[in-house]
C-alpha cells in the first residue's frame, strides 16, 4: 500500500470502539489491523495474543481493562483508532477515548441486543458531538437476529439509523453481507472479501432495505426530498454523497452487519468509513474550547492539543497521550501548559500500536500520540504554542463512589502499599487514595468490585505488591444528652512535693455540629488563672476518648465555675487531671450516646426504577427527602447513614441494570438507634478485650 506522503488533517480519521462486554471489539480491532497489513496473522483473545489486551491483567481475564491505541493507513488515508473496555468500572477510559477523536463506533452483540453499558456508551459519544456508526457483530451465529437488533435500537434511541449493509444467507447459513450503497454482495473467502452480483432471490429483499435507506437519506436533503417527491430518479452517486454528509453531520447513524471472527463484512465497514466518516479537518472543537481563541486544524495554525489519558509503568514511567487539536508539534518544541502556568520541553514523540511505542520526529493536527516521563503532565491538561492563549475544558470523569479500606498483605510494607496504590491513581481518574486520620486507615475509592479486582492483579504484576481490602470503619463520635454538675478533687501525697487539683464544673450538650466550647466563671480566685489552661487542656484530651466505645466526643459545652487549690501542691499537671477525670464522670451521668454520620445522597434513575430506589432506601435507615425530575429522569435525594451505603455503588447496578447514578457528601452527625448502638459497643469492646 502506497505510504502517504504529507500528513494532513483532511487525510486522517479517528474513531473508536465502544460496547458493552463481550460485544466482540477486540477481535474486530485484530481484523481490521489483519486486514490494513499491520499484523501478519489475528490474534484472539481467547489465546491471549491479541493486539488490545496485552497486559497480564487483560490476558488472564479475557477482557479489556485500557485503552488500545492503533494507527494505519487505508485507501491514502491515515486512521488512528482506540479500542475501549466494556465493562462499566472501566468507563474512564472511554471517556478519554471519545474526547480523542471525531467519530464512535457502537458494537452490538447480534444475539444479544443492547446491554446494560451500551446505553451509557452511546449516550457518551452523543454528548462529545460525535459522528456514530453501529456495527452489529457477530451475525454468523444460530441465535443472531440482525432486524431485531436494529428494531431495538430504532425503539431505544432517538437517532435515524440507516442500514448500509445486511446479512446474506445461503441454506440458512450466513456466508456473507450485502451493501446497500454499492449494490453487491461480499463474501469472505479465506479471510478475504469477494464482490458478487447479488443474487435474484435477494432482490426483492434488497430493494424493500434501499428503499427505507434513500428515505432516511432525502428526509434530510431537501433537494432529494423533492426529486424523490417528484418521482424523478435518485443516482446512487447522489445518495451516497448526501450520506456522507449527514453521518458528518450527525444527523445519521449507519448500521452495518458482519462477524469480526470470520472476517466477514469488516473490510467493506473500513472501506465505508473511510468515505462516511468525516475527516480530522472537520472536528467541532468549538465545544471544547473553555476560553481563549479558538484555534483551526488548518494549516498555519499554532499547536493546541490535550492529554486525554496518563499511563504509568515502573519502568517506562510515565506515558501521557494527547491528542493534536491544531497546528504541529516537533520533538524538542517549548509548549505551554497553563493549568500549572509552566514551559516544558518536549524531548521524544511518539504514535501507540497497542504495546509498542514508535518514535517520531512530529505530530500534525488530529493526530493522536503520546510523550514519555513529563511528570509535569496531568490528565485534562490543555498544551498549546506559548504565544496562544487557549484552554480546553476538564474531562468530566464518574465520581468514584465504592469505598474499601486497604491493609497491606502478609510481608508487605505498609509504605510501599501506600505508593503503589497512589501511583496507580495517577493514570485512572476513577480510583482515589486518602489516609483517614480518624479510623487511621488508608481509603481508596474506586468504581466497583471489578475494578478493585484488577487494581490489586496490577499492583502486583507491576509494582510487586499485594493488599487486602475491607468494608471501611466508620467515624462514630460520642456525645451527651442532658446537662450535669460534676466535682473532682486530685490529690496525691507520696514525700515531698504532691499534686492537689480542684474542680467545679457544668456540662451541657450543644446543637449538632457545635462541637466543643470552653467557659470559665471563677470569682474570687478560687482556681488561679494560670492552672485554667490546664483545665481545657485536660477536657480537650479525655474527649478524644468516649467512655461507650472509645470514640470522640463532641457537641458539649464546659463551664468550670468553682475549685480549689494548693499554695504548695497544685500544678498544672494536677488541675489537667482532675478535669480529666471529672469530665470522664460527667459521661456517665449526662448519659452519653453513640452519633454517627449521616449522608446526602443523590440518586440519579430511570422513571421505572423509583420505587425500587425508595424501597431499598428504607431497608436502610434512609429519610427520602425529595424528587426532582431531569432530563428524562427522577433524582431521588435523601438522608442515609454512612454505614449503610460502603456497598451501594454495587447494588444500585443491581437494583437498576447499571442505569442508575449517585453521588454522597457527608451531611450531619445524628443519634445511632439504640439496637444498634448496643452492637457497636459489643463489637467495640470485643475487639479491644
Amino acid at each position: 500500500m502506497e505510504k502517504l506522503s504529507k500528513i494532513t488533517s483532511k487525510d486522517i480519521r479517528n474513531f473508536c470502539f465502544i460496547s458493552h462486554g463481550g460485544a466482540g471489539k477486540s477481535t474486530l480491532t485484530e481484523m481490521l489491523l489483519y486486514n490494513a497489513g499491520v499484523i501478519e496473522q489475528p490474534g484472539s483473545v481467547d489465546k491471549g495474543n491479541s493486539q488490545s489486551d496485552f497486559s497480564a491483567v487483560e490476558k488472564k481475564h479475557e477482557h479489556s481493562v485500557h485503552n488500545s491505541y492503533f494507527n494505519f493507513e487505508w485507501h491514502n488515508k491515515l486512521f488512528h483508532f482506540i479500542d475501549t473496555p466494556g465493562y462499566a468500572d472501566f468507563r474512564s477510559e472511554v471517556i478519554s477515548a471519545l474526547r480523542m477523536v471525531e467519530s464512535a463506533v457502537l458494537l452490538v452483540d447480534a444475539t444479544a441486543g443492547i446491554e446494560v453499558n451500551t446505553g451509557y456508551v452511546w449516550n457518551l459519544a452523543k454528548e462529545n458531538d460525535l459522528a456514530k456508526a453501529v456495527f452489529i457483530n457477530k451475525i454468523d451465529k444460530e441465535e443472531a437476529d440482525f432486524d431485531k437488533v436494529v428494531d431495538e435500537l430504532r425503539a431505544t434511541y432517538n437517532d435515524s439509523f440507516a442500514i448500509v449493509t445486511i446479512p446474506y444467507y445461503e441454506g440458512g447459513k450466513f456466508v456473507g453481507i450485502i451493501d446497500l450503497l454499492d449494490e453487491k454482495l461480499y463474501k469472505s473467502a479465506d479471510g478475504k472479501p469477494e464482490a458478487y452480483p447479488i443474487p435474484e432471490t435477494e432482490r426483492e429483499r434488497v430493494e424493500d432495505y434501499e428503499l427505507k435507506l434513500t428515505e432516511e437519506i432525502v428526509e434530510l436533503k431537501e433537494d432529494l426530498m423533492i426529486k424523490y417527491l417528484d418521482g424523478e430518479k435518485i443516482t446512487i452517486k447522489e445518495l451516497t454523497k448526501a450520506f456522507e454528509e449527514e453521518v458528518a453531520g450527525e444527523q445519521l447513524v449507519p448500521v452495518f452487519a458482519g462477524s469480526a471472527l470470520r472476517n466477514c463484512g469488516v473490510s467493506k465497514f473500513l472501506d465505508d468509513l473511510t468515505k462516511i466518516f468525516p475527516s480530522a479537518s472537520e472536528v467541532h472543537s468549538d465545544h471544547l474550547v473553555e476560553s481563549g481563541e479558538v484555534l483551526k486544524p488548518e494549516p498555519g495554525s499554532k499547536f493546541s492539543a490535550q492529554v486525554c489519558k496518563t499511563m504509568v509503568d515502573p519502568y517506562i514511567g510515565k506515558l501521557s497521550i494527547f491528542r493534536v487539536f491544531s497546528g504541529e508539534l516537533e520533538r524538542d518544541d517549548l509548549v505551554s501548559i497553563p493549568n500549572i502556568e509552566e514551559e516544558i520541553k518536549v524531548t521524544k514523540l511518539y504514535k501507540l500500536n497497542g504495546k509498542d511505542q514508535k518514535n517520531v520526529d512530529k505530530l500534525t493536527a488530529g493526530e493522536i500520540g503520546a510523550v514519555a516521563k513529563l511528570d509535569e503532565l496531568e490528565t485534562s491538561f490543555t498544551m498549546r504554542d506559548p504565544e496562544t492563549d487557549i484552554y480546553y475544558h476538564e474531562l468530566k470523569f464518574p465520581k468514584p463512589m465504592y469505598s474499601r479500606a486497604a491493609y497491606p498483605a502478609d510481608g508487605i510494607d505498609e509504605e510501599k502499599m501506600a505508593s503503589a496504590l497512589q501511583r496507580y491513581s495517577d493514570s485512572d481518574p476513577t480510583f482515589k487514595v486518602n489516609y483517614n486520620k480518624e479510623t487511621k486507615e488508608l481509603i481508596c475509592d474506586g468504581m466497583g468490585t471489578i475494578h478493585f479486582i484488577m487494581i490489586k492483579e496490577e499492583c502486583q504484576q507491576k509494582y510487586d505488591v499485594d493488599f487486602i481490602i475491607q468494608e471501611p470503619k466508620v467515624a462514630y463520635r460520642e456525645t451527651i444528652q442532658r446537662k450535669t454538675d460534676v466535682e473532682e478533687k486530685y490529690k496525691k501525697q507520696s514525700g515531698g512535693r504532691g499534686q492537689y487539683g480542684h474542680v467545679v464544673m457544668k456540662v451541657e450538650p450543644l446543637p449538632r455540629g457545635r462541637g466543643f466550647e470552653f467557659e470559665e466563671e471563677i470569682f474570687g480566685g478560687a482556681i488561679p488563672g494560670q492552672y485554667i489552661p490546664a483545665v481545657e487542656k485536660g477536657i480537650i484530651e479525655a474527649k478524644e476518648k468516649g467512655a461507650l466505645a472509645g470514640y470522640p466526643v463532641v457537641d458539649f459545652k464546659v463551664v468550670l465555675y468553682d475549685g480549689s487549690y494548693h499554695d504548695v501542691d497544685s500544678s498544672e499537671m494536677a488541675f489537667k487531671i482532675a478535669a480529666s477525670k471529672a469530665f470522664r464522670n460527667a459521661l456517665a451521668q449526662a448519659k452519653s450516646v453513640l452519633l454517627e454520620p449521616i449522608m446526602s445522597v443523590d440518586v440519579t434513575v430511570p422513571q421505572d426504577f423509583m420505587g425500587d430506589i425508595m424501597g431499598d432506601f428504607n431497608s436502610r435507615r434512609g429519610r427520602i427527602e425529595g424528587m426532582d425530575p431531569q432530563n428524562g429522569k427522577q433524582i431521588i435525594k435523601a438522608k442515609v447513614p454512612q454505614a449503610e451505603m460502603f456497598n451501594y455503588a454495587v447494588e444500585l447496578k443491581s437494583i437498576t441494570g447499571g442505569y442508575g447514578s449517585f453521588d454522597m457528601k457527608f451531611s450531619h452527625y445524628d443519634k445511632v438507634p439504640s439496637d444498634i448502638s448496643a452492637k457497636i459497643i459489643e463489637r467495640v469492646n470485643n475487639q479491644t478485650a
